[in-house]
């Protein structure tokens, strides 16, 4: 994963695009409640995921990722992602189909984040291997609530195309994975099929685990579907 987020992914180009949307929320305690097992795509309630900066310290504020779980959006199921710390609040909405996974809409302070059709984020699990690509069209339609003028609505035209460009081993503070390298192309588009902004980025997914280092460069601290969280007291990195 990801993708989004999925925002939590995630789309790299539409966090540029939309990171005036919305002031920087304040960590909260959560409530983790990990108790199924972990899928190919981890999506299970109460799974946990924290994230630092490659070459940041232990001891800095943290990225965390939490699956908060089920909910209904527009009359169909969802599993909401909430993504807090170094200057993010979101919460993403997902889908787990037989086909892959889907990011149907994010939520900022201020902000709701529409993506219709929802962006194909991950392939099938029996898909995902090097050289596996997928693409597709979306509109994102961006809706402010909370009647500022910063935060005016707004609509999105976006193509993205994914590609599982190498798999590899890497070590870092959380341990060592074998993770499939991932790289995205978001293009969006005038009214006249034009590109007028692209971006090109890449993040590090491992099967029942996620992802393992984000399109933004953060790399994982500590999970809950792994093992206690590394000491942040100790200071140092590496595993």
């Amino acid at each position: 994963m990801r993708r989004t987020a999925m925002t939590f992914g995630p789309l790299g180009l539409l966090l540029v695009l939309l990171s005036a949307c919305a002031p920087a929320g304040q960590q909260q305690v959560t409530v983790q409640q990990l108790t199924k097992p972990v899928s190919y795509y981890p999506h299970q309630t109460g799974a946990h995921w924290e994230y630092l900066p490659d070459g940041a310290r232990l001891t800095d504020p943290r990225l965390v990722s939490d699956v908060e779980g089920p909910t209904v959006l527009d009359g169909q199921v969802w599993i909401a992602w909430h993504i807090q710390g170094r200057g993010l609040d979101v919460t993403r909405y997902r889908q787990y189909r037989d086909d892959g996974v889907y990011l149907g809409r994010e939520n900022k302070l201020g902000t709701v984040i529409n993506f219709d059709p929802p962006i194909h984020e991950f392939p099938a699990a029996a898909d995902m291997r090097v050289g596996a690509t997928w693409s597709g069209d979306t509109k994102v339609d961006v809706v402010a609530t909370d009647g500022s003028a910063k935060s005016a609505s707004k609509s999105l035209n976006v193509h993205y195309v994914y590609t599982v460009v190498d798999q590899r081993k890497v070590t870092m503070a959380a341990g060592s994975f074998d993770v499939y390298v991932v790289s995205f192309t978001t293009r969006t588009l005038d009214a006249n099929a034009n590109v007028t902004n692209q971006l090109t980025q890449q993040f590090w997914f491992t099967p029942y685990v996620g992802e393992v280092r984000d399109e933004n460069g953060n790399v994982l601290i500590a999970s809950n579907v792994l093992k206690p969280a590394p000491d942040a007291g100790s200071g140092g990195g590496g595993s």
